[in-house]
């Protein structure tokens, strides 16, 4: 899962995680994707993964960094398992 995601933020932003640019680092301030860009992001992972965020989550938690993409998908799969 994380690698796709991974995969998908390299290839639609034009760009290779490394030293400058970690899974920690915060996209938009580094200038790798904007609000438009995010939300095409959130777009593949709704569809790639089966689950959709709620109005509230897409407008309240911002999610900035590779790593709290990987989280928020992996809890949204589990919440889906659980249900």
């Amino acid at each position: 899962m994380e690698e796709k995601i991974r995969l998908f933020i390299e290839q639609t932003f034009l760009f290779e995680f490394g030293d400058d640019i970690t899974s920690t680092t915060d996209l938009f301030k580094a200038g790798v994707i904007d609000s438009f860009g995010y939300v095409q992001l959130m777009h593949f992972l709704e569809s790639e993964f089966a689950f959709k965020y709620s109005d509230d989550e897409f407008l309240t938690q911002i999610l900035v960094s590779l790593d709290s993409l990987v989280d928020s998908v992996r809890e949204k799969m589990e919440a889906n398992a659980a249900a």
